[in-house]
């Protein structure tokens, strides 16, 4: 009776423990699978010039190699930027790019993105770099955009 005492709370901090660490990995490609579907998202609602976003494909992994995207340098590998400007796309900005929860910088200058500033946009606490200047946007600066802590530089310029 004395050993099983000894033995089960030790096991049972073993488990926990065993368990803990083997839902780690699984967390983390939950959060780069996230991001790869925000990318995929925001890519399936606008068009561009053939090649542009070709490393953007539902059959590559691995988002941090895509052309425009600059991930964290620390696991896990988040997309902290998004520059595409200059590009020639065209189309309305997704708001599933809210998905991008890390992202801290946005470039889109200069393409034909149209349509309004998503809202949801004001809601990643990480973006302090937001560049949407010489597009066809329209509308209203969102409030939740406007009231954002993190943005310390902002073009909206035509």
């Amino acid at each position: 009776m004395a050993f099983s005492a000894v033995l089960c709370p030790g096991f049972v901090w073993f488990l926990y423990l065993f368990t803990f660490l083997c839902s780690l990995p699984l967390a983390i490609c939950n959060e780069t699978e996230n991001d790869r579907q925000a990318l995929l998202c925001f890519k399936s609602r606008f068009s561009g010039p053939a090649g542009v976003l070709a490393s953007w494909s539902n059959t590559s992994l691995e988002v941090c190699d895509w052309h425009g995207i600059t991930c964290s340098t620390v696991s896990p590998h988040r997309v902290i930027e998004l520059h595409l400007e200059s590009e020639g796309i065209s189309g309305p900005i997704a708001p599933c790019l809210a998905n991008l929860t890390s992202l801290a910088r946005l470039h889109l200058s200069n393409n034909s993105f149209n349509g309004g500033i998503p809202s949801e946009l004001g809601l990643l606490s990480q973006l302090h770099d937001l560049n949407l200047s010489m597009n066809t946007l329209e509308g209203n600066i969102p409030p939740s955009l406007g009231s954002s802590r993190s943005l310390t530089y902002v073009d909206l310029g035509v």
